[in-house]
């Protein structure tokens, strides 16, 4: 168990480091704000992957033990709501740009037209999103994060061990998330917040206006 804490830990510091404004600006007197809005963020994300795939590879390899063996049909609920949390997910780009925040759109656009735009990652999107499944949650992907998480069927130590981390790093998430996007968007988010719940989905949605991230 402690050995797969700290695999996760590494990771979640390294993530969160590589997202932090500090960070990101850091590179940005070191390489160029062409470069950073060019290749950070297919840079980040395949960090990212890397990183990911590193603690999957280095938990997977430590002794495991099951704490209780699932009933099928029980598991099969089980995989049904993982279904459901990775639609919920994917549904959160209808309202986004997934080569764009994948970084890819920003290297194609370079490399094709020498064009440079966007934010600090070469993000073009600046409105905020509420419609969709934003209008049911303010943080559809770590939502569905936590569902694929949590309704893991095999109950093992190690895999107990990160469900909860995750979870845990889900809602650290958010807390950060919503922190940053006070910021950027002040009183609009501050009115978002009061009528969309930040994880649990009430009836009521918020569908007002057609805003994009």
């Amino acid at each position: 168990m402690i050995k797969v804490s700290l695999i996760f830990l590494l990771f979640a510091f390294i993530h969160s480091i590589t997202v932090t404004h500090k960070f990101k600006h850091a590179c940005k007197d070191l390489f160029g704000d062409t470069f950073m809005r060019v290749y950070y963020r297919v840079l980040y994300n395949a960090v990212s992957a890397i990183t990911a795939g590193m603690a999957f590879y280095y938990i997977h390899r430590i002794p495991d033990q099951q704490l209780w063996i699932t009933p099928l049909w029980l598991r099969w609920i089980m995989y049904g709501v993982q279904i459901f949390g990775l639609v919920f997910g994917a549904r959160a780009f209808e309202h986004l740009d997934a080569r764009e925040f994948m970084g890819f759109k920003q290297v194609r656009r370079y490399l094709s037209h020498r064009e440079v735009a966007g934010n600090i990652e070469g993000l073009t999107q600046k409105e905020l999103v509420t419609s969709g499944v934003y209008g049911i949650v303010r943080h559809p992907l770590y939502f569905a994060g936590i569902i694929i998480f949590t309704f893991n069927p095999y109950s093992t130590v190690n895999g107990l061990t990160i469900t909860i981390l995750a979870d845990a790093y889900f809602l650290f998430g958010m807390f950060i998330e919503e922190r940053r996007f006070v910021k950027i968007f002040g009183d609009q988010y501050r009115e978002y917040m009061k009528r969309v719940p930040r994880f649990i989905p009430r009836r009521r949605r918020y569908n007002e206006g057609n805003l994009v991230k």
